[in-house]
């Protein structure tokens, strides 16, 4: 049988910048802020574009009034540049519930393995990209090819590129373009990014960009804002 005695832990691998983090048992809000707690220490010691591997497997139930600290730590890592996450599932009701609480709210993508194993494989395996992967249900885009307008839905987005769900014309790979990004406006962030691309992958329906001109002031400004969007609060379920 299970125990359902809630554990928690946050461990920094200084020399490989990465942080594990293990959730097991039936978890509470309090079970989740004393790790939350640990995770602020943790991240100190590491280097922006850390690697997350969260080890969630044993994790039997969050309950409902976790789930704001959950979030809370979400948008600590995002704040903190993070660069890659793991999580390590079974088929629980906790991992059912984490799935549908980040399908209903803007947050990073996150990669899925069974055993710290398959994990740590799939980091081997993976290109390291420019920065996290984010999920918005907000701004709107549109791209330009050839002086000609088309709209599409934002599938993910990062500091160096995206995937959009095309409404017309499928540009072809290498092909480049302008795309449009536009947010609401803000006091403090931009709300419009106007940024020339190259196509890198195209399929009938959708394709992904590579971001050309994004120099560094830029690429801070879109993450900020990317931040912002993340940390919006939610109604939770």
């Amino acid at each position: 049988m299970v125990s359902s005695q809630a554990k928690v832990k946050a461990v920094a691998d200084i020399a490989k910048n990465r942080l594990y983090l293990t959730i097991s048992g039936n978890v509470d809000a309090k079970t989740l802020n004393a790790l939350y707690t640990d995770i602020r220490f943790c991240v100190a010691d590491l280097q922006p574009g850390f690697i997350v591997i969260n080890d969630s497997s044993a994790c039997n139930l969050m309950y409902l009034n976790g789930l704001p600290v959950y979030k809370k730590i979400m948008d600590y890592l995002v704040a903190n540049k993070v660069g890659e996450i793991v999580r390590v599932v079974q088929d629980t009701i906790s991992h059912k519930q984490i799935l549908n609480f980040t399908d209903k709210i803007q947050c990073y993508k996150t990669m899925y393995a069974e055993q710290l194993e398959e994990a740590e494989r799939k980091l081997a395996a993976t290109r390291r990209r420019n920065g996290i992967r984010f999920k918005l249900n907000g701004p709107s885009i549109a791209y330009t090819i050839n002086n000609q307008n088309h709209s599409g839905t934002l599938v993910d987005l990062s500091i160096s590129g995206c995937a959009i769900e095309a409404e017309g014309t499928i540009p072809a790979v290498a092909q480049e373009l302008t795309i449009v990004l536009l947010f609401d406006n803000h006091e403090h962030h931009p709300s419009q990014f106007q940024i020339k691309a190259r196509v890198v992958r195209a399929t009938v329906s959708n394709f992904a960009a590579q971001f050309l001109d994004l120099d560094n002031d830029r690429q801070e400004q879109l993450y900020q804002r990317l931040v912002y969007e993340v940390g919006r609060n939610v109604e939770l379920p």
